[in-house]
């Protein structure tokens, strides 16, 4: 059985490490992004099973995030959580 996939999105260099190595440390596999265009590209790449979404980032925060993740059919199923 292959590894529940996270993506982690944060502007925070130290979140995005401690969150990642802990959530790495259970089993999960971590992708991270610093905003939320990256988070958008690596999500259609790799289709999390779980988002877990910063709100306040530059570029693109992370409602307007939220509502591109939700809009795209590929990714409807995909849980997403608000880191605030």
């Amino acid at each position: 059985m292959s590894k529940q996939k996270i993506l982690l999105v944060d502007d925070e260099p130290d979140i995005l490490e401690i969150i990642g190595f802990n959530l790495e440390r259970e089993g999960y596999e971590v992708f991270t992004a610093p905003n939320g265009r990256k988070a958008l590209e690596i999500a259609r790449k790799q289709k999390p099973d779980l988002v877990l979404l910063d709100v306040m980032m530059p570029e693109m925060d992370g409602m307007d995030t939220c509502r591109e993740l939700r809009e795209d059919p590929n990714l409807k199923d995909t849980l997403i959580a608000f880191l605030t």
